[in-house]
């Protein structure tokens, strides 16, 4: 199976690593050069491309019209929302994930923007947290 991460910060390294470890062929966008050279530490280096994970050009040189499935983790709503948009309906991505930064936006993460799976990491905290302060025992 073939991923793509768009984002290369703590979450998309992470997830990177346990796809890798899922025995995943990975590839990792990344546009900050700090990150990618971080990257390329606890990585290795052929599976990182350098570019904005919402440039089409960039997509097609990680593979992404060979790509099973692609997870949409930058901190940019309008980064994760374009690159879903993209994969979905223009290289027919078969499983798209996409990352809620501002728990505002949720709502349009949605099947018409190219979304099967959404984290909304704000609002899945936030209520276990309400949760755990409101238990009673």
């Amino acid at each position: 199976m073939r991923a793509i991460v768009v984002g290369g910060g703590k979450v998309g390294a992470y997830l990177a690593r346990l796809l890798l470890d899922a025995d995943y062929e990975v590839k990792v966008i990344e546009l900050r050069p700090a990150h990618l050279h971080q990257l390329e530490h606890d990585l290795s280096p052929d599976i990182l491309v350098y570019g904005d994970g919402a440039d089409p050009r960039v997509l097609q040189a990680a593979g992404i019209t060979q790509a099973d499935a692609l997870a949409a983790v930058t901190g940019s709503d309008e980064t994760n929302l374009v690159a879903a948009t993209l994969a979905r309906f223009e290289y027919g991505v078969s499983r798209v994930i996409g990352r809620v930064n501002n728990p505002k936006n949720a709502w349009m993460y949605t099947p018409t923007m190219g979304v099967d799976v959404v984290v909304n990491q704000a609002d899945r905290i936030g209520k276990l947290m309400l949760e755990e302060i409101t238990a009673r025992g």
